[in-house]
C-alpha cells in the first residue's frame, strides 16, 4: 500500500502543478512553472489529497460534511506547509493577510472555500478514476514506477534546496551591503526609504563581490522569481526585492495589493 499511496502523491501533486501553471500561465500569456521544485509536481497538492483520501474516502456520502472535512484537512496541510517553508528558508512564498478571514496570512476564508469544493471533487469524481488507473498497473510495474519518480523527486529536492541554502547565504552578504548604505539614513521610512535603496547600484558598497553575488545561479533565480512573483525574505528582504528587480525589471513583478492576477488566483487554492 506504501507504494500506491507514493503514487498516488505523485500523481497529484502533478494535478496540482497542471492547474496552477495552467491558470497562471493564461493569466500572464507565456508559460510559468509554479511550484516550488524545479519538475512538474506541487508537493502540497500530493500532501493534501493523500490526506482528504486517507480520511474522508469511503467514510461518508453527505457531500457537505465532505465539503467541511475538505476545507479543514486542506487548509490544516497548507498551515503547516506555509510554517515549515518560512522556518526553513526564512522566506514568506505566499501571504493572504490582505484577505479578510485570514491566519497569520497562511490560510483564509477564501481559500478555504475553494479547497473545500477541490475535495469534493477528489473524493466523488477525480480519485475514482485516477485511482482506479493506478490499481489496473501490474505490481512490479508500480514498485519500478515508484522507485524511478523517488529516485527523481528526491534528486530535485536536493537541487531546489541546496540553491535555496545558498541563496539565503548570498542574500546574507548583499543585505549587509545594504545595511551599510542605508545606515546614515536609518530614520527614513516609506517612499523615501524605496527611493533611496533604488540607488543602491550607484553606491560604492555595489562593488564586485556584490555584483557576482546578484550574478550567481540566474536561472535558478529566475525560475523562483516567476514561480512566486511576491516571495518576501523574513531576514533579507531588501536584497531579495534588490534581486527580483535585477532580474525582471523595475515594475516586474507587479506588487499588487492583496495579490492581484495570477497570484490571486493561484493563492486561493494552492501553496507552493
Amino acid at each position: 500500500m506504501t507504494v500506491k499511496y507514493f503514487l498516488w502523491f505523485i500523481a497529484y501533486s502533478f494535478l496540482g502543478w497542471f492547474y496552477e501553471s495552467a491558470v497562471c500561465s493564461l493569466h500572464d500569456r507565456r508559460l510559468v512553472n509554479r511550484g516550488f521544485l524545479n519538475g512538474p509536481l506541487c508537493p502540497v497538492y500530493g500532501f493534501g489529497a493523500l490526506a482528504s483520501i486517507l480520511v474522508l474516502d469511503h467514510r461518508t456520502d453527505n457531500v457537505l460534511v465532505l465539503y467541511l472535512a475538505g476545507m479543514l484537512l486542506t487548509c490544516t496541510v497548507e498551515y503547516i506547509t506555509a510554517v515549515l517553508l518560512e522556518r526553513l528558508f526564512n522566506a514568506k512564498w505566499w501571504d493572504y493577510s490582505k484577505y479578510r478571514f485570514n491566519l497569520k496570512g497562511r490560510v483564509s476564508l477564501l481559500g478555504a472555500v475553494v479547497f473545500g469544493a477541490l475535495s469534493v471533487l477528489l473524493i466523488k469524481y477525480i480519485h475514482p478514476l485516477a485511482g482506479g488507473l493506478i490499481d489496473r498497473l501490474p505490481d512490479w510495474l508500480q514498485l519500478a514506477l515508484a522507485i524511478g519518480l523517488f529516485v527523481l523527486v528526491l534528486a530535485d529536492l536536493y537541487v531546489t534546496v541546496r540553491h535555496l541554502v545558498k541563496l539565503n547565504d548570498r542574500l546574507k552578504e548583499i543585505q549587509a551591503a545594504i545595511n551599510g548604505f542605508l545606515e546614515p539614513h536609518t530614520r527614513w521610512a516609506g517612499e523615501l526609504r524605496d527611493a533611496l535603496l533604488s540607488r543602491f547600484e550607484e553606491s560604492d558598497f555595489y562593488n564586485d563581490r556584490i555584483k557576482a553575488l546578484f550574478s550567481l545561479s540566474r536561472i535558478q533565480n529566475m525560475r523562483l522569481v516567476k514561480a512566486f512573483p511576491n516571495l518576501r525574505s523574513l531576514k533579507y528582504n531588501d536584497a531579495l526585492q534588490r534581486l527580483k528587480t535585477m532580474l525582471v525589471g523595475k515594475g516586474s513583478p507587479r506588487q499588487p495589493s492583496a495579490e492581484t492576477g495570477c497570484e490571486e488566483e493561484v493563492n486561493i487554492s494552492k501553496t507552493g
